[in-house]
């Protein structure tokens, strides 16, 4: 038992930390903006199950797979970044809501499930990083691999539980304050991913 613990505590607190849930909270209230019933609830637990799955499989592979496709992580930061800030964008200016612009597209087309919640605000540059790093750190170890997974999993629970929160807490406030959100946000998911394309440039340099 107090083994579990020593590895617990310590990669739980590294991997909250750097998944951020709560600050993510208010981003997955703009990028969900929709009056359709049960909506937030369904894109907060796919995006949640898609992160865990992208994550896991980066555990376990991650690392030769970019040195295999020769992408270094301040790369994958910088495109990560790009991405984000046409999201800011479109948040600020769109017209209409663009859930519900989408809902007679394709299943699949434009999901802000799969991007950009589950990529990259869960499965992130910055948690991938440290997935690739804490495997590395137990190589070999089969139980503290295993325990890594089992930790990310207890991470991205709380982090479903707190979009769920978020999604109770809109309903509070009601759609203007949440259209207001959205736009605030937006400036600054824009602002988020100019850091993250400025950090990403910092190292490559």
């Amino acid at each position: 038992m107090n083994q579990f613990f020593s590895l617990f505590i310590p990669m739980f607190t590294m991997l909250f930390v750097v998944l951020d849930p709560i600050g993510n909270m208010p981003l997955f209230l703009a990028l969900t903006n929709s009056p359709r019933e049960g909506y937030r609830e369904q894109v907060a637990k796919r995006a949640c199950l898609i992160g865990f799955f992208i994550l896991v499989v980066f555990a376990f592979i991650g690392e030769r797979f970019l040195n295999a496709m020769g992408i270094s992580l301040p790369a994958f930061r910088i495109a990560g970044g790009i991405m984000l800030f046409i999201v800011g964008l479109q948040m600020v200016f769109g017209g209409e809501n663009k859930q519900e612009a989408d809902e007679d597209k394709p299943e699949g087309t434009n999901d802000v499930a799969i991007f950009p919640l589950a990529v990259p605000l869960i499965a992130g540059p910055g948690t991938i990083a440290s997935i690739v790093l804490l495997m590395s750190s137990h190589n070999g170890n089969v139980f503290s691999q295993m325990m890594i997974v089992f930790t990310l999993a207890v991470v991205l629970l709380a982090n479903y539980g707190l979009f769920r929160a978020a999604a109770w807490l809109s309903r509070i406030v009601g759609e203007t304050i949440n259209t207001v959100i959205s736009k605030i946000f937006g400036i600054v998911l824009s602002a988020l991913s100019a850091q993250f394309i400025i950090d990403g440039v910092k190292s490559l340099l």
